[in-house]
Formats: structure tokens, C-alpha cells, sequence
């Protein structure tokens, strides 16, 4: 009968089943030994590469650093002394991240609301000099480049590298949000009699 055979096809899935689960299981096992800057928060990762950045010694601060302002409509310098190292550290997960980024677009991108007084305020641009700036000491620790044929930075075989052992140790040192490991429980369906009902609906009332 045709009950027959669909318990007949029920019972060669199983193992097939078991069989896709264990290479569930091995290749979750095999992801979780490395990780990208896509497997990481943006804020953490950040700081961790300014920090390398600064421990590195290799990006040649200007004198004027203390003193100038990331965008006209800005009133005062950044009050963080090390700055300059998470603007890097953040245009350069910008550029792993959205390949292809140029000194215009990331002026769109670290600009803000610009304030009018009385008037609607409007958007304006960061300061594209830091910017210019940032990646021409990004290119010279050969981070990021310019393609042939292609307009804005890209980012490197070298700078990739860079980036993802840093997201790797990084996502060692975090801790795994909860409700990844929670279990869904399937919703039972209950059998309320027309006795139970009734009974509802008078206390109800």
C-alpha cells in the first residue's frame, strides 16, 4: 500500500539523516577554529587594531595631531589622545569590508550633522585631509592599495592577513552570546474539551 512505502522511505532516510548531521557537526566544529572581521563586532575589533596599530610604531604621526579637528563643522579636536590610530583602524575594516572606498566617499561616511543654530541643520563631510592622510600611511604599511583600471583603495593580501588574525584572536577572547546555544521547542498543539470551555467562560464573566 502506499502507507507501506512511505514508511519504507521514512526508514532509508534515517541514516542519511544521521549522515548529515555528523558533517553538520564536523564542519561547525572546523568553522569555529577561525574566524574573519565579519565574525567579530565592529567597536572591539576596532580598538584591537588601533592598539596594534600604536604597538606597531610603523604609522608616522603628524606634529599637528593634538590640535586639528576631523571635520569643519566639528568645534573641538578629539578629546582621545590615540585618535588618530582608531580613525585608521576603522577606515581600514571600512575598506576589508566595502572594497573600492575613496577619500569621497569615506568623507560621506565620517561626516555628521552640522549645526545651524536656528536654522535645520545639515550634513556635511569630514575633513578629507586626515583621510588622504590616514591612507596614504595605510598604502605605506601596504594595507590597503589602489587596482589598476579601478577607482578608491582595496585591501591587500598583506592587510586581509593583518586584519583576520586579529579578528581570530579576538574571537577567541569573546564569549559566546546565549541564545546561540538555546534550543527552539516545537509548540504542542492541546486538546481542550467543550466541558473545559464552558468552564472558562464562566469564570471569565
Amino acid at each position: 500500500s502506499r502507507l507501506d512505502i512511505f514508511h519504507r522511505n521514512e526508514v532509508d532516510l534515517v541514516p542519511q539523516k544521521a549522515a548529515l548531521k555528523t558533517k553538520d557537526s564536523i564542519a561547525a566544529s572546523r568553522m569555529s577554529t577561525g574566524a574573519t572581521v565579519k565574525d567579530v563586532p565592529a567597536l572591539p575589533f576596532i580598538q584591537a587594531l588601533a592598539a596594534h596599530f600604536k604597538e606597531g610604531g610603523q604609522m608616522e604621526i603628524p606634529d599637528y595631531v593634538e590640535y586639528i579637528k576631523t571635520a569643519s563643522f566639528k568645534e573641538l579636536s578629539p578629546y582621545d589622545p590615540d585618535w588618530y590610530y582608531v580613525r585608521a583602524a576603522s577606515i581600514a575594516r571600512k575598506i576589508y569590508l566595502f572594497g573600492g572606498m575613496g577619500i569621497g566617499g569615506l568623507a560621506k561616511v565620517y561626516g555628521g550633522r552640522a549645526s545651524r543654530g536656528t536654522r535645520r541643520s545639515h550634513h556635511k563631510r569630514a575633513s578629507r585631509g586626515v583621510l588622504r592622510h590616514i591612507l596614504r600611511q595605510l598604502g605605506e604599511m601596504k594595507i590597503v592599495n589602489k587596482k589598476k583600471g579601478k577607482k578608491g583603495r582595496f585591501i591587500t593580501s598583506t592587510g586581509q592577513k593583518t586584519l583576520d588574525v586579529i579578528a581570530k584572536q579576538l574571537c577567541s577572547k569573546l564569549t559566546r552570546a546565549e541564545f546561540y546555544d538555546m534550543e527552539i521547542k516545537e509548540a504542542k498543539d492541546e486538546v481542550i474539551e467543550e466541558g473545559e470551555e464552558v468552564a472558562d467562560e464562566v469564570a471569565d464573566e
